[in-house]
């Protein structure tokens, strides 16, 4: 009998060590193998790369893409180098009012959206400033092919936020008015 329990208990390790095994290679090693994050970004479509926050092992993108879409994307490092995850993306909005947002965007970990400011301005998610972007280092042709003149990428990592359940957004002026607000 006790070593029909040995037995057990043995398997029972084996498993579980099979199973660290199996979640640590495909979580630190299997990956696409490239020396650097610009190497990592996918290619299959037509795509204009902005660079967004970056940590030690990830790295998020803003792209523009085929006249017409906007979206994020990040690129990890593991142990045998940068590897691309899966990003999201949608049709770029049509003409931006100044200092309006009507839509925004989330992949779990970030929200974010554009905006086309007029003058000093912030913007805000739930109390909690977000961070901009300013495309004015893009080419002409790219900001005439996307019609992105004069606009700016705001965005938060979800973690700052307390309440994810609703997003208060808010377009403040110098004085903290309300220039626009959506809830979602």
């Amino acid at each position: 009998m006790r070593k029909r329990v040995t037995r057990i208990f043995l398997f029972i390790i084996v498993v579980i060590a099979l199973a660290y095994l199996f979640h640590f290679y495909f979580t630190h090693i299997e990956g696409d193998r490239k020396n650097t994050p610009e190497e990592a970004l996918p290619t299959d479509q037509q795509y204009v790369w902005i660079e967004g926050p970056k940590t030690d092992k990830e790295h998020r993108y803003f792209f523009l893409s085929n006249g017409n879409y906007f979206g994020t994307g990040t690129v990890t490092k593991n142990l045998t180098g940068w590897s691309s995850e899966d990003g999201v993306y949608s049709k770029l909005p049509n003409t931006l009012v100044e200092n309006n947002i009507s839509q925004a965007y989330s992949d779990s970990k970030i929200l974010y959206g554009l905006i086309k400011p007029m003058g000093d301005i912030k913007v805000t998610v739930n109390g909690v400033e977000t961070e901009i972007l300013h495309l004015n280092h893009l080419a002409n042709d790219i900001v005439n092919l996307y019609n992105v003149e004069g606009y700016f990428i705001w965005f938060i990592d979800l973690s700052q936020l307390d309440n994810k359940e609703t997003y208060t957004i808010k377009v403040l002026n110098t004085n903290d008015e309300v220039l626009n607000e959506l809830v979602i």
